[in-house]
């Protein structure tokens, strides 16, 4: 099967996305003076825009590449919230999965920019305890989930206390119990990465996974013990860490070696912005559409490194990545 094939393949694969709501909020003006009330400056706005972020973003990518992605998130009763259903509407995904809780608020990020700086950033989570009842509802979204999905990503960004030990352990169990032959692909935090046993794929980024593990150098040897660490802890079946900026490793449960791949970056990248969120969304659709775990990670590494390139955030298709692709390949020859 050429790159193609595999990239064509793609088109209507579902794939389940679970994981934190979040509205990205950027505000851009200029400062030209010092505030009077503290010696900070005093932002002039100009413009605001306001977009789906996190999992929004995974479910974006997912449908620009030709697959149809499904749901399973909570937001509060609050603006964002209704910002990030109507968006949802309006990309014609499926929203019943989206559970609106009165008592949380809908987590946002507030960039504030001036001069092509970055001064600030504001963050709103969860703030309340996410109920039981809440949860049991989420529960409820995936046991009467269809079964003809191909795939799942579980995307846990750290947002309030959704994944928490118990929740994660519980999500995992049902997903099992009730879609038993689905690959699960998971992207956790840094902290409780151990909590995913027995999933197809850990996704983290390299650099992050040393920190969390307090090991300072990047040598084969070094991201060998991360690599192995997270293997032999969540008995995950394979474990990505990827950086993109210069290779990648693979690391499987039944094989001593890892498998590393080189950066695909060919020009000076623009912005990594959402170079995660591709990955995870190609890593959904090749899985889904039955392509070995080396080319699944292959393709996602490509269409990240080729979204890094590109204007931030540019939602690509199918035909622009497999362009770029083959251009890549013509130019090796």
């Amino acid at each position: 099967m050429n790159i193609r094939d595999k990239v064509q393949n793609w088109k209507n694969q579902k794939v389940l996305v679970i994981g934190e709501a979040l509205v990205d909020k950027y505000i851009f003006g200029y400062a030209d003076r010092i505030s009077p009330d503290a010696p900070v400056p005093s932002i002039k706005v100009e413009e605001d825009e306001t977009y789906l972020g996190a999992i929004g973003l995974v479910l974006k990518f997912i449908k620009s590449l030709g697959g149809i992605p499904e749901i399973c998130t909570i937001v509060g009763n609050d603006y964002e919230g209704d910002f990030f259903l109507k968006k949802i509407k309006e990309l014609q995904i499926d929203s019943s999965g989206i559970i609106v809780d009165d008592s949380i608020n809908t987590p946002q990020v507030t960039r504030i920019k001036a001069m092509n700086q970055h001064l600030l950033r504001l963050e709103t989570d969860y703030i309340q305890n996410i109920s039981e009842s809440t949860r049991n509802k989420l529960y409820n979204t995936i046991t009467s989930c269809s079964g003809d999905i191909g795939s799942i990503l579980i995307l846990d960004y750290g947002i309030g206390d959704l994944f928490e030990d118990l929740f994660v352990q519980k999500l995992l169990n049902i997903i099992k119990d009730n879609l038993p032959e689905t690959p699960i692909i998971a992207r956790p935090s840094l902290g409780n990465y151990y909590l995913y046993e027995d999933i197809d794929m850990i996704r983290m980024n390299l650099l992050k996974a040393l920190h969390a593990l307090s090991i300072d150098c990047c040598t084969d040897t070094s991201v060998s013990i991360v690599g192995k660490r997270i293997i032999n802890t969540s008995k995950s079946k394979n474990a990505l860490l990827n950086y993109l900026e210069s290779e990648s490793y693979l690391f499987y449960k039944d094989k001593e070696n890892f498998k590393k791949f080189p950066s695909s970056l060919t020009t000076p990248a623009r912005s990594f912005v959402a170079a995660g969120s591709v990955i995870m969304a190609i890593l959904g659709l090749c899985y889904a559409s039955g392509l070995s775990v080396e080319d699944s990670v292959e393709l996602s590494l490509k269409g990240a490194s080729f979204s890094a390139i590109l204007p931030p955030v540019h939602f690509f298709d199918q035909n622009e990545l497999l362009n770029h692709i083959e251009e890549q390949l013509n130019t090796q020859l």
